[in-house]
């Protein structure tokens, strides 16, 4: 269990709104912040409100980060979503049919995202020729694994604008190298697929980084790409190898978070046309305790097996203790569908860390939600609730 808690750190220590909320802040208040966030970028503001909690929490955080990190690859990302818009009004069944095709891609960036963050560490202590290693391991993962997806996808939109179409098949026969040719050449961000202040491509960067063209010279690295007669060489520091790793990060936030604006508004749409989804439980569980996070519930313990499973939830908030660990037994369902455990147990904790409240139900009612035969709302007026300030069983009333 130690990768969950690892993201249990993470959103602990990475995430502004549950700061916010222990400052006084109530969830509400929180929730209007994302909406505005995201308001100019929606169409749908219906889908917007509704998905604000649930979807774009973590998404939000990341938009924060990459305005507060770079300007030039937040306006990257606008333009980029631009595109989408546009691909959008001039054929929109085509672009949503494309975001269905590719979504399956897209699950398995997501997976390998996970791989490469378990695997990750500080470099800060590396001798320089296995920070040299790292940092294109880095690269070439990011480009190859997480990156390529939205590439495509991105093309194909653009393709969408331009009158012509390509199928999966003639867009996965094409190289790396042909996508950022073409990309830089038909859009007006070139530097999104260049990026500064090396301004290689993104397809250069990942034959550096897999093809192993890197040596180092009287502690510079030296770095070397293209084809005899034309190869060029370009001398990094170290700090700007590392700079260079994070640019690229950038570029995939840029990406991934044009996509998935994108999407979210479009799912009704999109859902129309047949895709698999298959995410990680990692994503999935991070996008579940972000969302409680922002609505001032602390995670501070998980434990799954396929008979069982319970996270702890601390309050950070200053609100009614009785009347928010009821809102508790809305996260029984969400645990059930990352899970699939036969028992899900959530326990609430006040703000000073005394148990006070304990939910449970079972895999057959959960099923019955997500089959449409209960709704989500009646699951707190049919499962096993326990006041743990008393240790006593609270009846099961309607309104409680």
């Amino acid at each position: 269990m130690e990768k969950y808690k690892k993201i249990l750190r993470v959103v602990k220590e990475g995430n502004p709104f549950l700061k916010i909320i222990q400052l006084g802040f109530t969830p509400d208040e929180v929730k209007k912040a994302i909406v505005e966030l995201f308001e100019p970028y929606f169409d749908n503001k219906d889908i917007l409100k509704k998905l604000a909690i649930s979807a774009l929490v973590t998404d939000s955080i990341h938009l924060l980060n990459l305005k507060k990190r770079s300007k030039l690859f937040f306006r990257m990302f606008e333009k980029c979503l631009f595109t989408y818009h546009l691909a959008k009004s001039k054929d929109p069944q085509a672009s949503f049919k494309y975001c269905a095709l590719w979504q399956p891609e897209v699950d398995r960036s997501l997976s390998e995202f996970w791989s490469v963050l378990h695997l990750e560490y500080n470099k800060n202590s590396l001798e320089i020729e296995e920070f040299l290693h790292e940092c294109l391991s880095n690269i070439g993962e990011n480009i190859e694994g997480l990156m390529k997806p939205f590439l495509k996808i991105l093309l194909c939109q653009i393709r969408i604008i331009e009158g012509t179409t390509l199928s999966l098949k003639e867009i996965n026969s094409l190289d790396l190298g042909k996508i950022i040719e073409e990309l830089i050449q038909k859009t007006k961000y070139a530097k999104l697929f260049a990026p500064p202040p090396q301004n290689i491509g993104l397809n250069q960067w990942r034959n550096i980084a897999y093809h192993h063209q890197a040596k180092i010279e009287n502690n510079k690295i030296i770095l070397w790409y293209g084809k005899a007669p034309q190869m060029r060489y370009i001398k990094l520091l170290r700090n700007e190898l590392l700079q260079a790793v994070n640019t690229i990060c950038n570029v995939h936030s840029a990406l991934k978070l044009a996509y998935t604006l994108f999407f979210v508004d479009n799912v009704e749409k999109i859902k129309k046309y047949p895709f698999s989804v298959k995410a990680r439980e990692e994503a999935t569980f991070l996008t579940f305790v972000t969302g409680l996070a922002s609505q001032g519930f602390e995670v501070v313990d998980y434990k799954k097996n396929s008979s069982k499973a319970k996270i702890v939830v601390k309050d950070v908030s200053n609100l009614d203790p009785n009347k928010r660990r009821i809102h508790s037994t809305q996260f029984l369902f969400p645990l059930w569908e990352i899970t699939q455990s036969k028992k899900i147990i959530v326990e609430y904790r006040e703000k000073n860390g005394n148990p006070n409240f304990m939910a449970s139900t079972n895999s057959v009612d959960c099923q019955k939600i997500y089959d449409g035969k209960l709704s989500p709302l009646s699951l707190a007026e049919i499962c096993e609730l326990i006041d743990l300030k008393t240790n006593k069983i609270i009846p099961k009333t309607k309104g409680d």
